[in-house]
Protein backbone atom coordinates (compact mmCIF):
# COMPACT_ATOMS: atom_id res chain seq x y z
CA UNK A 1 0.00 0.00 0.00
CA UNK A 2 1.28 3.51 -1.44
CA UNK A 3 -0.63 5.56 1.42
CA UNK A 4 -2.34 4.15 5.05
CA UNK A 5 -4.39 6.68 6.84
CA UNK A 6 -5.18 5.13 10.09
CA UNK A 7 -7.58 6.55 12.70
CA UNK A 8 -6.45 9.68 11.83
CA UNK A 9 -8.41 12.88 13.88
CA UNK A 10 -7.47 16.33 13.48
CA UNK A 11 -8.76 18.74 16.32
CA UNK A 12 -9.34 22.54 16.72
CA UNK A 13 -10.00 23.15 20.14
CA UNK A 14 -13.29 21.83 20.88
CA UNK A 15 -13.95 21.61 17.04
CA UNK A 16 -12.86 17.74 15.33
CA UNK A 17 -12.66 18.68 11.99
CA UNK A 18 -11.41 15.31 11.43
CA UNK A 19 -12.89 12.68 13.50
CA UNK A 20 -10.83 8.92 13.13
CA UNK A 21 -10.76 8.49 9.76
CA UNK A 22 -8.95 5.46 7.79
CA UNK A 23 -8.42 4.38 4.34
CA UNK A 24 -5.50 3.18 1.62
CA UNK A 25 -4.56 4.13 -1.55
CA UNK A 26 -2.52 1.55 -3.27
CA UNK A 27 0.21 2.30 -6.01
CA UNK A 28 -1.64 2.50 -9.49
CA UNK A 29 -4.90 3.71 -8.36
CA UNK A 30 -7.32 6.87 -8.82
CA UNK A 31 -9.39 7.50 -5.82
CA UNK A 32 -11.82 9.94 -5.41
CA UNK A 33 -12.82 11.81 -1.66
CA UNK A 34 -15.99 13.51 -1.70
CA UNK A 35 -18.27 14.95 0.42
CA UNK A 36 -19.80 18.14 1.63
CA UNK A 37 -18.36 21.55 1.91
CA UNK A 38 -17.06 21.58 5.50
CA UNK A 39 -16.88 17.78 5.59
CA UNK A 40 -13.29 18.18 6.14
CA UNK A 41 -11.72 17.08 3.03
CA UNK A 42 -9.38 19.38 2.50
CA UNK A 43 -8.27 19.25 5.94
CA UNK A 44 -7.39 15.78 5.40
CA UNK A 45 -5.10 16.48 3.02
CA UNK A 46 -3.79 18.84 4.81
CA UNK A 47 -3.00 16.21 7.69
CA UNK A 48 -1.86 14.04 4.62
CA UNK A 49 1.01 16.70 2.73
CA UNK A 50 2.53 17.58 6.11
CA UNK A 51 0.42 21.32 7.04
CA UNK A 52 -1.18 20.52 9.59
CA UNK A 53 0.08 17.47 12.18
CA UNK A 54 -2.74 15.38 13.58
CA UNK A 55 -4.14 14.89 16.86
CA UNK A 56 -4.22 11.22 16.76
CA UNK A 57 -3.39 8.53 14.10
CA UNK A 58 -0.61 7.21 12.19
CA UNK A 59 0.02 8.36 8.26
CA UNK A 60 2.18 6.50 6.43
CA UNK A 61 3.95 6.75 2.76
CA UNK A 62 5.81 4.31 0.86
CA UNK A 63 6.27 1.99 4.44
CA UNK A 64 7.88 5.63 6.40
CA UNK A 65 5.62 7.21 8.73
CA UNK A 66 4.99 10.37 8.05
CA UNK A 67 2.72 11.53 10.56
CA UNK A 68 4.05 15.25 11.49
CA UNK A 69 6.39 15.65 9.17
CA UNK A 70 7.41 18.95 7.11
CA UNK A 71 5.43 19.62 3.68
CA UNK A 72 8.89 20.12 1.74
CA UNK A 73 10.33 16.74 3.50
CA UNK A 74 6.98 14.83 2.32
CA UNK A 75 7.22 16.90 -0.98
CA UNK A 76 10.54 14.77 -1.37
CA UNK A 77 9.46 11.79 -0.62
CA UNK A 78 7.11 11.71 -3.18
CA UNK A 79 3.85 13.44 -2.37
CA UNK A 80 3.01 16.33 -3.81
CA UNK A 81 -0.18 18.53 -3.86
CA UNK A 82 -1.98 21.22 -5.31
CA UNK A 83 -4.30 23.33 -3.50
CA UNK A 84 -8.14 24.25 -3.91
CA UNK A 85 -7.17 28.12 -4.28
CA UNK A 86 -4.74 28.72 -6.84
CA UNK A 87 -1.76 31.00 -6.39
CA UNK A 88 0.73 30.84 -8.69
CA UNK A 89 3.74 33.41 -8.45
CA UNK A 90 2.38 36.04 -10.68
CA UNK A 91 4.89 38.16 -11.63
CA UNK A 92 6.63 34.97 -12.94
CA UNK A 93 6.34 33.26 -16.47
CA UNK A 94 4.60 29.98 -16.51
CA UNK A 95 7.69 28.29 -16.59
CA UNK A 96 9.04 30.03 -13.93
CA UNK A 97 6.63 28.76 -11.93
CA UNK A 98 7.31 25.24 -12.89
CA UNK A 99 11.15 25.71 -12.51
CA UNK A 100 10.45 26.51 -8.64
CA UNK A 101 9.10 22.61 -8.01
CA UNK A 102 11.39 21.22 -10.35
CA UNK A 103 14.39 22.71 -8.08
CA UNK A 104 12.69 20.03 -5.49
CA UNK A 105 15.05 17.44 -7.83
CA UNK A 106 17.70 19.12 -9.02
CA UNK A 107 20.20 21.37 -8.03
CA UNK A 108 20.86 22.86 -11.51
CA UNK A 109 19.18 25.68 -13.45
CA UNK A 110 19.90 24.07 -16.62
CA UNK A 111 18.17 20.82 -15.21
CA UNK A 112 15.72 22.29 -13.96
CA UNK A 113 14.52 24.10 -16.53
CA UNK A 114 14.78 20.90 -18.91
CA UNK A 115 12.81 19.65 -16.77
CA UNK A 116 9.96 22.45 -16.12
CA UNK A 117 9.36 22.46 -20.27
CA UNK A 118 9.15 18.51 -19.87
CA UNK A 119 6.10 19.12 -17.32
CA UNK A 120 4.81 21.83 -19.47
CA UNK A 121 4.88 19.81 -22.58
CA UNK A 122 3.05 16.95 -20.38
CA UNK A 123 0.21 19.14 -18.58
CA UNK A 124 -0.33 21.60 -22.36
CA UNK A 125 0.81 24.37 -21.42
CA UNK A 126 4.04 24.79 -23.56
CA UNK A 127 2.05 27.49 -25.70
CA UNK A 128 2.01 30.13 -22.94
CA UNK A 129 5.50 29.15 -20.89
CA UNK A 130 6.20 33.13 -21.12
CA UNK A 131 2.94 34.16 -19.83
CA UNK A 132 3.03 36.09 -17.00
CA UNK A 133 1.09 33.88 -14.18
CA UNK A 134 -1.42 36.46 -13.48
CA UNK A 135 -2.54 36.77 -16.85
CA UNK A 136 -3.79 33.15 -16.96
CA UNK A 137 -7.78 32.76 -17.10
CA UNK A 138 -8.83 30.30 -14.46
CA UNK A 139 -8.50 26.95 -16.85
CA UNK A 140 -5.08 27.19 -17.45
CA UNK A 141 -4.30 28.73 -13.81
CA UNK A 142 -5.66 25.14 -12.55
CA UNK A 143 -3.46 23.27 -15.15
CA UNK A 144 -0.39 25.28 -14.21
CA UNK A 145 -1.14 23.97 -10.84
CA UNK A 146 -1.02 21.00 -11.94
CA UNK A 147 2.18 21.17 -13.74
CA UNK A 148 3.95 22.85 -10.32
CA UNK A 149 3.48 19.72 -8.62
CA UNK A 150 4.53 17.20 -11.31
CA UNK A 151 7.43 19.27 -11.73
CA UNK A 152 8.47 18.00 -8.08
CA UNK A 153 7.98 13.90 -9.91
CA UNK A 154 5.33 12.48 -7.33
CA UNK A 155 4.53 8.65 -7.03
CA UNK A 156 1.48 10.39 -5.15
CA UNK A 157 -0.63 13.40 -6.48
CA UNK A 158 -3.07 14.51 -4.35
CA UNK A 159 -5.88 17.11 -6.32
CA UNK A 160 -7.69 19.35 -4.63
CA UNK A 161 -10.68 20.51 -6.74
CA UNK A 162 -8.69 21.10 -10.05
CA UNK A 163 -12.14 20.55 -11.60
CA UNK A 164 -13.88 22.87 -9.96
CA UNK A 165 -15.30 25.97 -11.72
CA UNK A 166 -14.03 24.52 -15.59
CA UNK A 167 -15.96 24.87 -18.48
CA UNK A 168 -16.94 21.83 -20.60
CA UNK A 169 -14.29 21.76 -23.03
CA UNK A 170 -11.45 22.03 -19.66
CA UNK A 171 -13.55 20.01 -17.85
CA UNK A 172 -12.63 17.50 -20.64
CA UNK A 173 -8.81 17.94 -21.31
CA UNK A 174 -8.77 18.31 -16.84
CA UNK A 175 -10.22 14.76 -17.68
CA UNK A 176 -7.83 13.57 -20.69
CA UNK A 177 -4.94 14.49 -17.89
CA UNK A 178 -5.45 13.29 -15.28
CA UNK A 179 -6.25 9.71 -17.18
CA UNK A 180 -2.53 10.34 -18.70
CA UNK A 181 -0.67 10.88 -15.55
CA UNK A 182 -2.42 7.92 -13.92
CA UNK A 183 -1.46 5.56 -17.38
CA UNK A 184 2.24 7.17 -16.48
CA UNK A 185 2.44 5.45 -13.27
CA UNK A 186 1.49 8.12 -11.03
CA UNK A 187 -1.28 7.24 -8.12
CA UNK A 188 -4.01 10.03 -7.74
CA UNK A 189 -6.22 11.03 -4.62
CA UNK A 190 -8.41 13.67 -5.78
CA UNK A 191 -10.93 15.82 -3.97
CA UNK A 192 -13.85 17.21 -6.32
CA UNK A 193 -17.40 18.02 -6.64
CA UNK A 194 -17.98 17.78 -9.83
CA UNK A 195 -19.32 13.96 -10.10
CA UNK A 196 -19.26 13.37 -13.68
CA UNK A 197 -15.01 13.54 -13.33
CA UNK A 198 -15.16 11.62 -10.34
CA UNK A 199 -17.23 8.42 -10.94
CA UNK A 200 -15.87 8.26 -14.27
CA UNK A 201 -12.07 8.56 -13.77
CA UNK A 202 -11.97 6.85 -9.96
CA UNK A 203 -11.66 3.43 -9.24
CA UNK A 204 -12.71 3.60 -5.40
CA UNK A 205 -14.57 6.45 -3.83
CA UNK A 206 -14.26 7.84 -0.25
CA UNK A 207 -17.02 9.75 1.24
CA UNK A 208 -16.45 12.55 4.08
CA UNK A 209 -19.16 13.46 6.28
CA UNK A 210 -18.76 16.04 9.16
CA UNK A 211 -15.42 15.05 9.60
CA UNK A 212 -15.92 10.80 9.10
CA UNK A 213 -15.66 8.29 7.10
CA UNK A 214 -19.28 7.05 5.68
CA UNK A 215 -18.71 4.64 3.08
CA UNK A 216 -16.07 3.62 0.96
CA UNK A 217 -16.77 1.71 -2.20
CA UNK A 218 -16.48 1.55 -6.22
CA UNK A 219 -18.64 4.32 -7.53
CA UNK A 220 -21.17 2.15 -8.97
CA UNK A 221 -21.87 0.92 -5.14
CA UNK A 222 -21.47 4.57 -4.03
CA UNK A 223 -24.03 6.12 -6.49
CA UNK A 224 -26.53 3.46 -4.53
CA UNK A 225 -25.52 4.33 -0.63
CA UNK A 226 -28.77 5.67 1.30
CA UNK A 227 -25.96 7.36 3.42
CA UNK A 228 -24.36 9.31 0.51
CA UNK A 229 -27.43 10.38 -0.79
CA UNK A 230 -28.78 11.58 1.89
CA UNK A 231 -25.53 12.95 3.37
CA UNK A 232 -23.90 14.53 -0.20
CA UNK A 233 -25.89 12.90 -3.46
CA UNK A 234 -29.35 14.60 -2.10
CA UNK A 235 -33.04 13.89 -2.45
CA UNK A 236 -33.12 14.90 -5.67
CA UNK A 237 -30.51 12.91 -6.90
CA UNK A 238 -32.84 10.63 -5.59
CA UNK A 239 -35.83 10.70 -7.36
CA UNK A 240 -33.88 11.39 -10.79
CA UNK A 241 -33.01 8.06 -10.09
CA UNK A 242 -35.98 6.49 -9.29
CA UNK A 243 -37.69 7.82 -12.75
CA UNK A 244 -35.71 6.64 -15.15
CA UNK A 245 -37.23 3.86 -16.99
CA UNK A 246 -36.53 0.17 -16.46
CA UNK A 247 -34.74 -0.06 -19.51
CA UNK A 248 -32.39 2.63 -18.51
CA UNK A 249 -28.74 1.47 -19.33
CA UNK A 250 -27.15 0.33 -16.82
CA UNK A 251 -24.23 2.37 -17.23
CA UNK A 252 -27.00 5.88 -16.69
CA UNK A 253 -25.82 7.83 -14.37
CA UNK A 254 -28.15 10.26 -12.64
CA UNK A 255 -28.52 14.04 -12.12
CA UNK A 256 -27.17 15.20 -8.53
CA UNK A 257 -28.81 17.79 -6.43
CA UNK A 258 -26.03 20.09 -8.03
CA UNK A 259 -27.79 19.56 -11.19
CA UNK A 260 -24.47 18.19 -12.94
CA UNK A 261 -25.17 15.32 -15.51
CA UNK A 262 -23.10 12.03 -14.68
CA UNK A 263 -22.18 10.42 -17.41
CA UNK A 264 -20.32 7.14 -18.07
CA UNK A 265 -17.31 6.91 -19.83
CA UNK A 266 -18.61 4.46 -22.73
CA UNK A 267 -21.31 6.54 -22.86
CA UNK A 268 -19.72 9.52 -24.20
CA UNK A 269 -16.30 7.55 -26.05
Amino acid sequence: MLLDVEAVTKRFGGLTAVSDVSFGVNEGEVVGVIGPNGAGKTTLFNLIAGALAPSAGCIRFADADITGEKPHRICRRGLARTFQIVKPFGNLSVVENVVIGAFTRVRHRSAAYAEAERVLGVTGLTRWRDAAARSLPIGLRKRLEVARALATRPRLLLLDEVMNGLNPTELTAMMALIRSLSASGITILLIEHVMAAVMTLCGRIVVIHHGERIAEAPPREIARDPRVIEAYLGEAYQSERRSQPATAPRCWRWTTSARTTLTCKSCTA
